[in-house]
Formats: structure tokens, sequence, C-alpha cells
């Protein structure tokens, strides 16, 4: 059994601090340090280009008792149409975080973080199409849903989840878990994380859904299922 704490749109700010939610998921994860603590993007409060908040950011995550992975969000390295400065954005947030997609085998599971914003690019998609046709169940972190969300100017374009769809789909994928959205939503195949700092915004309210921060805590069990669990602080 392994046990895996996803946090996503922390929007951090080297003028801000640390927020009091995510000052307590930190002190909790401090208490009882899981297996691996993922982070699903937006990392920073808004600019890509601000140095300030990565590096800040980066230093709120150091030092904790757990394995730390992060993939980008669209505050990380720009939204789709912002191409012509994607590949240094991309290389400041690798610097900063070790790569911007991962790969790890865990009690019976293979993890996987793909890059949102790269979908479409040949090599990312047949190294994702690679990583998750292990044999093996998969579990897989992406920055944003990639279908059932509204279409508000949030959701990602038709060609992206078209790139994901085709990576995918002779993958024993069991949860595919993303964020951005700054609300909950799921407990099956689809969640979503809420954001770990800010309540989602009024105008996205559903009954579906729950805009209050906080975290998911997976419990994934070696004989291919998983277990989820919504942590407020």
């Amino acid at each position: 059994m392994a046990r895996v704490v996803q946090v996503s749109d922390t929007h951090l700010s080297s003028t801000g601090g640390v927020p009091a939610t995510l000052r307590a998921l930190l002190d909790w994860i401090e208490a009882e340090p899981p297996d691996l603590l993922v982070h699903t993007g937006d990392i920073v409060l808004e600019d890509p280009d601000d140095d300030d908040d990565r590096a800040f950011a980066r230093s709120v995550f150091s030092g904790l008792p757990c394995a730390l992975v992060a993939i980008p969000g669209n505050h990380d390295v720009g939204f789709y149409g912002d191409e012509d400065r994607r590949a240094a954005r991309i290389a400041a947030f690798e610097s900063t975080w070790g790569a911007d997609r991962f790969s790890l085998d865990l009690d019976g599971w293979r993890l996987v973080g793909a890059n949102a914003y790269r979908l479409g690019e040949p090599a990312h998609d047949r190294w994702l199409r690679e990583q998750v046709t292990a044999e093996r169940p998969v579990a897989l972190f992406i920055h944003q849903p990639v279908g059932g969300d509204p279409h508000d100017g949030w959701e990602m374009p038709q060609q992206a989840r078209d790139a994901f769809d085709a990576a995918t789909a002779d993958a024993d994928i069991r949860l595919v878990a993303s964020g951005h959205r700054h609300r909950s939503f799921g407990g099956g195949r689809i969640v979503w994380a809420p954001s770990t700092t800010f309540r989602g915004p009024p105008e996205q309210d559903s009954p579906e859904t729950d805009p209050t921060a906080g975290a998911v805590e997976f419990t994934f069990a070696t004989t291919g299922g998983v277990t989820t669990r919504f942590v407020r602080p």
C-alpha cells in the first residue's frame, strides 16, 4: 500500500508569504509523511517569468520528509497559445523542480505526471505513451482536466485532448488526477484537486464540485485499487 498526497494551485508569491491553509497542510505532511507528494501545477502566483516567486515556491517545499515531484500549470509555463516563450519557461521550471514530467513505480502502480502544455509534441507524446503502457495499473497526474469540465476559457483545447487520448488509448489508467479548476470533484477515476490556498471562484459553483481549499490523499493498494480522500486544512 502506498500513500500519495496531491497539492495543486498553490499560487505562491515571494511577497505574500505562506498562506495559512498551505502552512496547515505542510504541518500535516511533516507530521504524517506520505510516500510521495505530487504538485500538479500553478505553483507560482501568476507570472511564469517571475524568478523571485519561483525561488520562493521552491523554498517552501524544501526539507519535507517525503519525496516530491511537480508538473507545471499555466502560471508556471504559460497557457495554450504562449508557445513562443514555452521553451524558456520549461527550462526555468526544470532548473527549479528537476523536470516537467515524471514516471515512477510504487507498490505495483505506475505513477505518471504529464505536461499538459506539451501535448501534441511528438517527443512528449511518445514518452507519455511509453510510460503509461506499463504492465501495471497507472495513475496519471496532469494540471488540467482532459474532459468533463465547462467550456469557459479555462478548458484544455480539443487538439490537446485528442493528443492525450491518442497517447493513452492502450493503457490501464485507473486514475486521472488534475487541478486547475480550484475545485474538488470526483473520487472515482476522475479526480480534481482544489486549490491548496484559494477558494474556487463562485461563478463556477455547481452541486458536483466543492470550492473549499485543500488537498487530496490517495491510497494505492497493491491489488490495483485506489481510494481518495479530500483533505481540508
